[in-house]
Parts: structure tokens; C-alpha cells; sequence
């Protein structure tokens, strides 16, 4: 998926909102369907990469836009790695994405990617390092016209970093739901100041609705 669109184009306001929330939620919701093909537990949000946070980009039109940031982790002993893609390239299949399988190094270093563009997600990436036991789940869905710092500031309604940081939820799992709204006094804290996860994570409370575009 890509931006194509010229500054004109692109969406200002409430309609900006609900264009970012609906590109979240359709690419979101396919990546949520490969991890849990992968293993359907609980996985790490990386680096805070939950994937609702707008990155300024510039569109194919040379246009300022906006992108999204989207990463998971799973560390596991052993990992069967033909499992995981066999698993992966079927679930980005079934997303009508086209998925290919590549190998770099050996032993130790050995590092297996699946590697999926198209449909909703543009571009999604599985990587398997069987020696250090992790898999690492990614996506970059692309560059969408419109402005990225006030998109920004409707999802993130008065929170500014590093206290956004702590407020994007530290794992996902089968109880997952599409957060693409984080009022700072309704977002529970899911990391500690440390930067560590909160274990257990907090309880699943329900997702605050956006004033926006007439709402969810």
C-alpha cells in the first residue's frame, strides 16, 4: 500500500483520523492473524512499536504524509522454524499477500526470513534466529497523504512522548483489540519507567472511543 495522492488530496481533520484509523485497523488486524498462526500467546509489543503511532514520510507524489510502526517479538527455546513459515506464508496468503522464503548464514548465525507485500499491510516480515531463539514479527504498510504530527495529536490526545512510551500496550495476545486511541486519562500504563513490561499486564479494560469522524 502506498500514497499516492497530492497534498490537495489529502484528508485534514476528523476525516484524517478515520483515514488512519481505518488503514490501522485493516493492516493491524492481518498482522494480528500471522502472529497468531505463529503462536497464538502472548507476544512482545517491540520497542513500543505498537503500530497506532503516525511517523512523518513523504508519499510517491513527494507529498508529506504519514506511516506506521509496527513490531512483535516472541523469544522461544528452539524454535521450529519450517512450523513458523509454513504457518507465516499461509496466513499472508490468506491476506492475498504474496509471501517468499529466504535463508542467510548457517549454524549460529542463520537467519530465516518470510518476507510478504500486498493487500493491506504492503509489506509484512517474519524473522526466525533459531540460535538466539526469537522471532520477530514486522510491518511497514506504507506512506498515506496527510499530516503526521496532527494525526498524531488525535490519536494521542494529550499525550506527548516519553509518556506515550509507557501508555502503548506492552504485548498482544489472543485478547487483542485495535487501540487507535490513547486519551491521557484513559490509557492504562503498561510499561514500567525502566522500560520493562508490566508482568502481568494490566486488565483488559474497554477501548476509549475517539471524538472523531461520528466514532467506531
Amino acid at each position: 500500500m502506498t500514497g499516492c495522492s497530492s497534498a490537495a488530496e489529502a484528508p485534514t481533520g476528523d476525516a484524517l483520523y478515520r483515514d488512519g484509523e481505518d488503514r490501522y485497523l485493516s493492516y493491524a488486524t492481518t498482522m494480528h492473524s500471522v502472529i497468531m498462526a505463529i503462536h497464538d500467546g502472548e507476544w512482545k509489543v517491540d520497542q513500543g512499536s505498537w503500530g497506532a503511532s503516525p511517523i512523518p514520510c513523504r508519499t510517491e507524489s513527494g507529498s508529506d504524509g504519514y506511516a506506521f510502526s509496527w513490531a512483535r517479538l516472541l523469544e522461544q527455546d528452539a524454535p521450529d522454524v519450517d512450523a513458523i513459515v509454513a504457518a507465516s506464508s499461509a496466513a499472508f496468503e490468506a491476506a492475498d499477500m504474496s509471501a517468499t522464503t529466504t535463508t542467510y548464514g548457517e549454524g549460529d548465525r542463520q537467519e530465516v526470513n518470510v518476507i510478504a507485500t500486498g493487500g493491506p499491510v504492503g509489506r509484512g516480515v517474519v524473522t526466525i534466529r533459531p540460535a538466539r531463539g526469537t522471532i520477530r514479527v514486522t510491518a511497514e504498510p506504507g506512506c498515506f497523504p496527510g499530516d503526521a504530527a496532527k494525526l498524531y495529536d488525535l490519536v494521542f490526545a494529550g499525550i506527548s512522548y516519553p509518556g506515550l512510551a509507557l501508555r502503548v500496550p506492552a504485548f498482544e495476545g489472543p485478547d487483542w483489540q485495535p487501540r487507535f486511541y490513547f486519551p491521557e486519562d484513559g490509557s492504562p500504563v503498561y510499561w514500567n519507567e525502566d522500560g520493562t513490561p508490566i508482568e502481568p499486564p494490566p486488565g483488559s479494560t474497554e477501548s476509549p472511543v475517539a471524538p472523531y469522524g461520528g466514532g467506531s
